[in-house]
């Protein structure tokens, strides 16, 4: 099982490279391109927008703050966005006041948590965002999981879910309103030219039913009263 210590330790040693060698290939540009659509998609044009687990800025565009434990990653963070606040995060304790945000974010940060973790954030980010505002996670499909019959060693992306375990997570303080996938296609298996040109169709199926079997499913929520 994962530790707080070995997830930060982890990203304190990619941070300078991290960027460059998972987003500045045809994978990389595939995969920010079908996210970055449905996040602009979810979340508000306007307001105070909170990016959880915000890495080294990749989406603080969409976001005016952001939180991250790894030291290393906030540096490059802040060097890409020095006009976004951006704080440290400890443990599942984010760094702000209640009903602080209109909507908040968190990518590519569920899915090396334990069930515990994840629930303990999701309240945290109930406390933070405003009674109306949304939520945008995401975390790989068990779905595609058990269809392909893949079983992750170790905690770097271990926990998969769907909807169903999202909505017992997020407690009856969230409700869960719509979802989409990412990655439908096998992309890592076409030769890297024909990966552009997939983008439309992968975006396609991964609105269709067929999201369920996506690698990837990002899930809107709205916080109630």
């Amino acid at each position: 099982m994962q530790t707080p210590s070995d997830i930060v330790d982890y990203y304190e040693r990619l941070a300078p490279s991290y960027d460059a060698d998972r987003f500045e290939n045809s994978y990389g540009r595939h995969l920010h391109a079908q996210e970055s659509r449905v996040l602009r998609e979810y979340l508000p044009a306007s307001g105070r927008i909170l990016d959880l687990g915000c890495g080294t800025g990749r989406f603080l565009e969409l976001a005016t703050a952001g939180t991250d434990p790894s030291p290393a990653m906030l540096a490059q963070a802040r060097r890409r966005h020095p006009e976004r606040e951006l704080r440290a995060m400890e443990g599942q304790s984010l760094p702000f006041p209640d009903a602080s945000f209109d909507a908040a974010f968190s990518m590519h940060v569920f899915m090396h948590l334990d069930l515990a973790t994840i629930k303990a954030l999701m309240c945290e980010l109930h406390r933070v965002v405003r009674p109306g505002g949304h939520l945008v996670v995401d975390a790989p499909s068990l779905s595609r999981r058990r269809l392909t019959r893949t079983t992750p060693t170790g905690w770097h992306g271990g926990t998969a879910l769907d909807a169903g375990h999202l909505r017992g997570l997020a407690g009856p303080g969230w409700s869960l309103i719509a979802d989409q996938g990412v990655l439908t296609l096998p992309v890592h298996r076409f030769p890297e030219w024909l990966r552009g040109p997939l983008l439309p169709a992968d975006e396609a199926l991964s609105k269709s039913r067929l999201r369920r079997f996506s690698s990837y499913r990002l899930y809107q929520l709205k916080r109630l009263m």
